[in-house]
């Protein structure tokens, strides 16, 4: 209930909205009548009681303008009960009789007895209604910080982290709104007074955490939306970049000069074409896996663009067969056993799924160091002050990948066909990279399907 209408609200249900001629004093209040000896007033005493009435109705006047919050606060009804208990005590003292300044004050702590009853009556049911705040509020708050909202989707990605990236979007938004709808629940009805401290030193939430923990909802909802749109962004200038960049590969012409040399005979080109088709692969599968991961099938557009790129990777295979004749394994840039027994290891590995291998290539002369820095901000906290202005907490972590890498080549077997592929596979061995990185053995990087070889003309 608003502030303002406590008064008059207590006169409705009470007295049908009428202002009686006289107002029927409470029970406790009559007794005083019997209890005290009949005689007249004198002028201190009625100057008393006209300050009880002053009194009365300067107190009703505050619990009207407070309103019903404050009535869910026990020690908040004791201060008016105690206020009651001290004016009826006063008038016991007093001689009692048929004197107008003695009913008017009787009338009107009558009135405020109901009054305060009512507030009572009407703060405990809120404040059953409403429950534990308290513990509501906590919890709000963990939920808000567990459900972080994801940084947008960068292409390339599958079906499994298509699915990974919405369940994380949809629990961060919904926890958010269904937060706001109690915050804002709370915040009309419950009482939750000004403190100077903080739920962190371990004061009570008061109104000012409901706010910060409304601008937090409000900000996590905008935060999923946000990086749904920068990933369909995204997407979608990835879609139509496709275009122009897979117009050389539609152009490659084993005949022309140029494109023999720098596209089919030169060391590298077939690692290289293979990798960029597959690069390109990716992003419009990823471009499916978003539209199937919120309930589509992939639009037509989508659909003829894998088919393309398919058909461009089957049609480069074929140019290379004119341009090269028989596909054979590079020349080894290194004989190095550990290497190639590190190859081996890789290749053997379940977990990789690259089954039955030829001869083994090396590829690259040496093993390279490289080293790579990647940093992610995290939102801890989201606060607003009473100027509005928001501060955002956080940490951003820096991750420093170092690693050994080194490159090989070998045939492997399709098991639904029995072809055999030349594929191009990168070793790596990190020795510092984010709490997932497989630290100090070797593994497989990228892993790129290359031409198909003839089984006579695999050697070692």
């Amino acid at each position: 209930m608003r502030k303002g209408v406590l008064v008059s609200m207590v006169w409705l249900v009470f007295w049908g909205g009428m202002t009686p001629p006289a107002i029927a004093a409470t029970e406790a209040t009559q007794n005083v009548v019997a209890q005290t000896e009949v005689r007249s007033l004198t002028s201190g005493e009625r100057v008393r009681l006209q300050r009880m009435v002053r009194d009365m109705e300067s107190a009703m006047q505050t619990i009207d303008a407070q309103g019903l919050a404050p009535f869910q606060d026990e020690a908040y009804v004791q201060r008016w009960r105690d206020s009651i208990e001290r004016y009826r005590n006063d008038l016991l003292r007093l001689p009692q009789g048929d004197d107008p300044d003695l009913k008017a004050t009787t009338t009107k702590l009558a009135e405020f007895e109901a009054v305060v009853a009512f507030g009572a009556r009407e703060g405990a049911r809120q404040a059953a209604e409403l429950g534990d705040v308290q513990g509501t509020l906590a919890g709000i708050e963990r939920e808000l910080r567990a459900n972080r909202p994801p940084q947008w989707l960068p292409a390339p990605f599958d079906d499994d982290e298509a699915l990974r990236w919405a369940t994380t979007a949809a629990s961060a938004k919904l926890g958010a709104q269904q937060a706001i709808e109690q915050l804002e629940r709370i915040r009309a009805v419950a009482y939750l007074p000004r403190n100077p401290g903080t739920v962190g030193t371990g004061a009570a939430y008061d109104i000012q955490d409901v706010d910060r923990l409304l601008t937090f909802a409000d900000a996590t909802v905008r935060a999923v939306d946000d990086a749904l749109q920068e990933t369909v962004a995204n997407l979608g200038t990835q879609f139509n970049a496709q275009d122009r960049e897979l117009e050389y590969y539609r152009r490659l012409d084993p005949e022309n000069p140029s494109d023999r040399m720098n596209a089919f005979l030169q060391e590298g080109a077939q690692e290289r074409i293979y990798g960029e088709l597959d690069r390109q692969l990716a992003v419009t599968q990823s471009l499916a896996a978003w539209q199937r991961v919120f309930g589509a099938e992939p639009g037509e557009a989508i659909r003829e663009r894998i088919e393309e790129i398919e058909s461009l990777r089957g049609r480069y295979a074929a140019q290379r067969l004119q341009a090269v004749g028989d596909s054979r394994l590079p020349e080894p840039r290194s004989t190095d056993t550990d290497r190639l027994a590190i190859a081996r290891v890789i290749l053997a590995e379940p977990s990789n799924g690259f089954g039955q291998h030829g001869p083994v290539v090396l590829t690259t002369p040496d093993i390279i160091q490289r080293e790579r820095q990647v940093s992610r901000a995290e939102i801890k906290s989201i606060d607003v002050s009473l100027s509005g202005t928001l501060t955002l907490e956080g940490t951003e972590t820096t991750w420093h990948y170092r690693w050994d890498e080194f490159k090989f080549a070998t045939p492997i077997r399709q098991v639904e066909s029995g072809d055999w592929h030349i594929w191009w596979i990168t070793a790596k061995k990190f020795s510092s990279g984010w709490e997932g990185t497989p630290i100090g053995r070797w593994v497989s990087g990228a892993a790129i399907q290359g031409d198909l070889i003839p089984e006579q003309n695999f050697r070692e």
